[in-house]
């Protein structure tokens, strides 16, 4: 039997394991490498750069786990991405601004091998869940923020041309008894994160509604309306703020979705989350 293909559609690798960073750990005693996970176009030799979006997963800034979302993240390089999923530290390993530091030196490692990985180091997004959307945005409204910059590729910004938003946490600011009563979010996360004796300013920095300016990119929020962890509140708070600002925004919640509800990764929903991007990309 034979049978004749014609090539209608890119192939995609999964290189899982790169090594992007080196940071202390064991309570400063030690060291160990962060990674990262990328699918890319299988054939790149000759292959026009393409925009990256560097995902952050969630987790409460307690857990994380880079792989757990690959399978939903690969219709975004079907639509000509290139997808990054990024390891960071959790408030177990170190507090803040850890996790933003963490970030941005993904950031600066891929646009410094941008050519290793098809990436167009002009289009580079941030986008994440939970604990991963506050450090996709903190990600977008720091870009000046050369201080948080630490490590290695430091010739290389940290800046990214949009965010996308899964129901993050945008103010730190909130008391620990705004979730009294909330079994899915710990009383002790802000401390975790934090530190047990965090101060306002410690909390100012670490949210990114309180560090919005006019040089901010474009960002997509995604809430779900019925969200009991991350108030909807949060989301139409960072949303103003944002315009206010200048800033372009848009604010998508939607109808009976919960916090990390598996509707935010319908079709329907990633078709609006590349509309945007494509819109604010061109």
């Amino acid at each position: 039997m034979h049978l004749a293909v014609e090539k209608k559609r890119e192939v995609y690798s999964l290189i899982t394991g790169v090594t992007y960073a080196n940071v202390p750990s064991w309570y400063g005693a030690t060291r160990r490498d962060l990674h990262m996970d990328l699918i890319v176009p299988k054939n790149r030799v000759g292959h026009a750069p393409c925009p990256c979006i560097v995902w952050f997963c969630g987790g409460a800034f307690r857990v994380m786990d880079r792989a757990v979302w690959m399978p939903e993240l690969l219709r975004f390089a079907e639509a000509g991405f290139v997808v990054a999923s990024v390891e960071y530290r959790t408030g177990n390993e170190a507090i803040f601004p850890a996790p933003l530091c963490d970030a941005k030196a993904a950031v600066r490692f891929l646009r410094a091998h941008a050519g290793d990985y098809c990436i167009d180091p002009e289009r580079i997004v941030s986008a994440g869940e939970s604990a991963g959307g506050a450090i996709a945005c903190l990600l977008g409204v720091t870009g000046e923020d050369k201080s948080l910059d630490q490590g290695d590729w430091l010739e290389q910004s940290s800046r990214v041309a949009a965010v996308v938003d899964y129901y993050g946490l945008a103010d730190m600011t909130i008391s620990l008894k705004d979730f009294e009563g909330n079994n899915d979010v710990p009383p002790w996360m802000l401390e975790e994160t934090l530190g047990v004796h965090y101060t306002r300013r410690q909390a100012e920095a670490a949210s990114a509604v309180k560090r919005v300016s006019p040089s901010a990119p474009p960002h997509l929020i995604l809430q779900g309306l019925d969200d009991a962890v991350v108030s909807p509140s949060q989301s139409r708070n960072y949303y103003e703020k944002l315009r206010e600002n200048g800033v372009t925004a848009e604010l998508l919640e939607l109808e009976g979705a919960q916090h990390g509800d598996d509707l935010f990764f319908q079709d329907e929903v990633k078709d609006r989350v590349l509309q945007f991007l494509q819109r604010t990309l061109k």
